[in-house]
């Protein structure tokens, strides 16, 4: 379907939609975007829409990174073309509105090198060279809070039940206390064409998991994850609520994670790793995971907060390892028949960008297939972990090894590992600097 037609059906299904909200997914997994009246909407299908060329590049609080002001301070405007099957309707806004994914081309009308969703493409032509095709599925974790509360505080029961204190893990009396503002969540997803198969009441207390259908569209899956994101929070928002993604928001507490299922099609459309070699095959995807897993950190853990959620006795993974069973690990093998064999990656918290995770996840797999990396023995479904070959702990420690790395640089394109670089040694910096109120509190009165 063309764009014209695309546009042309969704103005005949929803001919009351009054404004569209332009959305650009960023190195960060924000949107970057701006609202525009429906009657604006063909500019899009001609290609008229145009973003300054920093937009997706910018760092996590929306300014220009100090380190890329010297080729890109001049910010000039980039033509930016819709991403096809993105045009949906906005339940929660407060009045008829629509939305569309964009992204920035370059000067040329080539696809720009710092787009996200450019990387993801560069990794999947790479497996396509070996006739292989990803089936993903993301789960995402999350907090709902009151609002105006800092720090924050879990959401009290819509219904006037008492609130349950801890965990609560699948606890269902829990789960229903907040089932009509979930359900709306759920249906919010669905009307944008995301495929959600299900809520549960995490290990948090106010935590909740949404998972998203298995997808061999790598580039849909990971669109949809980052606008799950945006779904969840609008609807909170709407009932004067927050959401958050944020990797670590309470001390106290579990944090948030983004977990990856994947597996490996061959080109007449059967699972790898179910395969006579499966085994062998899955071994080596693992061992390129594990040998890559230090430097894909910054796409894990892209913030200072990340780094807060690496710990060990909330079940977030901070060795590089794997096994059977085990969600103490980094690598986890879930129960499943032959057919359905796959790998969950759960390094990455919920505060990175899907398109990034993915990539990073996909060209570890590949660069495991090609060399035929061994990942060393596995841990059993009850073994504990041991803390002999932890990855970078803190987030300078992480930019440092993906800088002194060259597998990335081979799969996204060196020009956008020094630019990731730059943004994230940027925001480093500047965090470093800061004096917080934890500052205050430690030394004052003492010092």
């Amino acid at each position: 379907m063309s764009v014209e037609q695309e546009i042309a059906e969704f103005l005949a299904e929803y001919p009351e939609t009054q404004a569209v909200e332009i959305l650009m997914a960023d190195i960060n997994g924000i949107f970057r975007g701006k609202q525009i009246p429906i009657n604006t909407l063909g500019k899009i299908a001609k290609g008229e829409v145009y973003f300054p060329i920093t937009t997706s590049f910018l760092t996590t609080n929306g300014t220009n990174a100090k380190l890329i002001l010297d080729e890109f301070g001049s910010d000039p405007d980039r033509r930016c073309q819709m991403v096809p099957g993105t045009l949906k309707p906005v339940p929660w806004a407060l009045r008829p509105t629509a939305q569309v994914m964009i992204e920035t081309l370059d000067k040329d009308d080539s696809a720009f090198f710092a787009n996200p969703r450019t990387v993801v493409a560069k990794v999947l032509e790479r497996l396509s060279e070996i006739g292989l095709t990803p089936v993903v599925a993301f789960e995402y974790e999350f907090f709902l809070f009151e609002v105006g509360t800092v720090p924050p505080e879990p959401l009290a029961p819509p219904n006037g039940m008492p609130r349950a204190k801890d965990a609560n893990c699948y606890n269902l009396d829990v789960f229903k206390d907040y089932e009509p503002l979930l359900a709306e969540i759920e249906q919010a997803a669905l009307a944008q064409g995301i495929n959600v198969t299900n809520f549960v009441c995490e290990y948090g207390n106010g935590q909740f998991e949404v998972n998203l259908n298995h997808s061999p569209d790598v580039q849909k899956a990971c669109d949809d994850a980052v606008m799950l994101k945006r779904v969840v929070r609008g609807v909170a928002h709407r009932h004067g609520l927050l959401a958050s993604f944020m990797a670590k928001p309470l001390y106290d507490e579990v944090g948030n994670g983004l977990h990856a299922h994947v597996s490996l099609l061959d080109e007449d459309g059967r699972n790898i790793f179910a395969l006579e070699d499966g085994e062998e095959r899955l071994k080596h995807a693992l061992g390129g995971l594990m040998a890559t897993m230090p430097a894909a950190t910054p796409f894990f853990a892209p913030n200072a907060n990340s780094y807060r959620r690496f710990d060990a006795e909330w079940f977030a993974p901070v060795v590089r390892n794997w096994g059977e069973n085990n969600r103490r690990l980094s690598l986890r093998l879930p129960m499943s028949d032959v057919a359905n064999r796959r790998f969950e990656h759960r390094v990455s918290g919920a505060d990175a960008s899907p398109h990034l995770v993915l990539a990073a996840i996909l060209a570890g797999a590949h660069h495991g297939l090609t060399g035929k990396l061994d990942p060393g023995a596995p841990l059993g479904e009850f073994d504990l972990v041991d803390f002999k070959d932890v990855l970078p702990s803190r987030w300078k420690m992480s930019l440092d090894t993906l800088r002194a790395d060259t597998v990335f640089a081979d799969y996204f394109g060196g020009r956008f590992i020094e630019l990731y670089l730059q943004v994230k040694e940027s925001e480093e910096e500047a965090f470093h600097c800061a004096v917080t109120t934890a500052d205050y509190d430690q030394y004052l009165r003492i010092l």
